[in-house]
């Protein structure tokens, strides 16, 4: 789940009553995707990333629990990238390829 390589840091969320994963890699955003998708509750702290607003090949506006900030990762030419992370491989990045997949596929994100 964190790789071979990585050791994972686990930290507890603001209120102290759910422990958080850190959001890294891309497969994690994928992880971290499915838990929001599937929570009744999607603005709900429990989820490791929030989606706040998204606009389809433009930009998704996130919330990261573990940073306590929102993230933006802007989509150019079909390529997105974090502007926290200043990079194109983070969990922001693959929360947002899943976003972007389900809108292509669905037209909702219901």
């Amino acid at each position: 789940m964190f790789g071979k390589n990585k050791i994972a840091k686990i930290k507890r969320n603001r209120n102290n009553s759910k422990l958080i994963l850190p959001c890294n890699s891309l497969d994690q955003g994928t992880t971290a995707f499915m838990h929001w998708l599937s929570s009744e509750e999607k603005q709900s702290t429990n989820n490791p990333i929030i989606l706040k607003e998204f606009v389809n090949n433009k930009y998704a506006i996130l919330y990261d629990n573990n940073l306590a900030d929102d993230v933006i990762v802007q989509t150019h030419a079909g390529i997105p990238q974090c502007k926290t992370c200043h990079t194109d491989d983070c969990a922001h990045v693959g929360f947002t390829i899943c976003v972007e997949q389900k809108y292509d596929n669905d037209g909702t994100l219901e």
